[in-house]
């Protein structure tokens, strides 16, 4: 007997739309079938109307924990990201312990065992420190893959310069390893932090200024550079430059295996909104102008952009509170896991991008670059059920009520969005249904990279 059978919709992938019934057993998609197929099982869901896409992969989640939980946690954010339609959330590497080894590796998947509500992975990190151990943590754990910082973040996960990023991607290119890069010159960032401090400057405009164009492009070549010549594979995190992206993509023309990540933030704010936000729009790498918003969408319908994450990096209202007067005083971060899916699903319904498009940055891409593809990321038999019912005729202003996560505030509050997930699977069973979590914490199940 099926489990379960997701009816009438219509079935979008990251190649073609559609309309079908997807059968569900153990967990696992058992077969797909015409839309006017009859089959017994013990649960129908009626699609009819709405879209069902591959559950969404974000691959850039601070959730905080284990450390500093009263900002977020994992059973929150778990939440949270069941919510926006997120079926697996891959955690970064800077918690408490940070991940930088395989003994902290190992903590941290003892940490989350029993405690969210949807499937999840685990990036390592590479540090200033931790390169002689590289190549053991990427062969004797899951990790989905190397985060290095190329500028300061937290003084516990120390940033790598030039010869510390040379060397871990000589030997992740030995073990085909992949790394993340989150690429921004110090250098250039404390010249104008300086510079604007010495003015007196503490308005919020005064932290866009700091990080630059210049040094954010120069950082990214400086990595295209090193990927290439070590022969590596690399993801440049939250790309939001047209100028940076168009490196990108001339590098992958010549051979470079170079991937670029944007987020949702970037594609929704601008430079300016940090006046009327403040704090609660610091974060780095920084938005820019409106001119490369727009930018940024067609070069992501294009193909240039290869994934997206949420950046979901939450803080406590009162520690953005103290930047309202000093813009240097608040820490950077924003929530975003939540809203990831229908920023993307408001732009489909805008003639932004294909709905065909964002399968592929939100699910078949990850699934590939992260080794999950053995089992997430596409709607094909055999693979988990993890999948999210769309309703592209929903508009829903988001709110504070809303909001799942430990802090009940975000940047999002108040947007109105045309396109919404309204039913989250994660390996068959039904996670969230009209913004509702079902009472399931604990279901999801760490799933590690595949090793070749």
């Amino acid at each position: 007997m099926i489990d379960k059978v997701i009816k009438g919709g219509t079935i979008v992938t990251h190649s073609g739309r559609f309309k079908g019934n997807i059968a569900i057993k153990d967990g696992k998609i058992h077969s797909i079938l015409s839309e006017d197929s009859v089959l017994d099982a013990l649960e129908i869901i009626d699609a009819r109307g709405k879209f069902i896409i591959p559950g969404v992969i974000d691959g850039h989640v601070h959730f905080q924990d284990p450390g500093i939980t009263n900002r977020e946690d994992f059973p929150s954010g778990t939440a949270a990201a069941a919510a926006g339609g997120i079926t697996t959330a891959i955690s970064h590497p800077m918690n408490i312990p940070p991940i930088v080894d395989e003994e902290s590796y190992k903590f941290t998947i003892g940490a989350y065992k029993g405690r969210g509500y949807i499937d999840y992975a685990i990036h390592a990190g590479g540090t200033a420190t931790n390169t002689e151990i590289i190549e053991s943590l990427w062969k004797n754990t899951g990790a989905t893959s190397i985060k290095m910082f190329m500028c300061f973040s937290v003084a516990d996960f120390p940033y790598v310069k030039d010869d510390a990023l040379y060397d871990i991607l000589q030997k992740l290119a030995k073990v085909d390893g992949i790394a993340l890069i989150h690429a921004e010159n110090n250098e250039l960032i404390e010249l104008e932090e300086r510079r604007l401090k010495i003015e007196e400057r503490n308005d919020p405009m005064a932290y866009i200024e700091s990080h630059s164009e210049v040094g954010e492009l120069e950082a990214v070549k400086r990595a295209i550079y090193y990927l290439e010549v070590t022969g590596a594979k690399g993801i440049i995190l939250h790309t939001c430059m047209e100028s940076a992206l168009m490196e990108i993509k001339a590098a992958q023309e010549r051979g470079v295996k170079v991937y670029a990540e944007t987020c949702p933030h970037f594609l929704t704010f601008i430079d300016t909104d940090i006046l009327e936000y403040g704090p609660y729009l610091k974060f780095s790498p920084v938005m820019r102008d409106e001119s490369n918003r727009k930018r940024l969408w067609e070069l992501l319908d294009k193909g240039y952009i290869s994934t997206i994450g949420s950046d979901h990096s939450p803080y406590e209202k009162k520690e953005k509170d103290v930047g309202l007067m000093d813009i240097w005083k608040a820490p950077n971060g924003i929530p975003g896991i939540q809203t990831l899916l229908p920023v993307l699903l408001n732009g489909v319904n805008k003639g932004l991008l294909s709905f065909e498009r964002l399968v592929e940055v939100t699910s078949f891409n990850p699934a590939r670059l992260y080794g999950l593809n053995y089992r997430k990321g596409s709607i094909i038999v055999g693979h988990d059920a993890d999948l999210v019912i769309v309703d592209m005729e929903l508009i829903k202003e988001y709110s504070k009520e809303d909001i799942k996560s430990k802090e009940k505030w975000s940047p999002y509050v108040g947007q109105v969005f045309k396109g919404w997930p309204i039913l989250t699977m994660v390996r068959g069973e039904v996670v969230m249904k009209h913004g509702e979590i079902m009472n399931n914490q604990g279901y999801g199940i760490y799933i590690e990279r595949k090793k070749r």
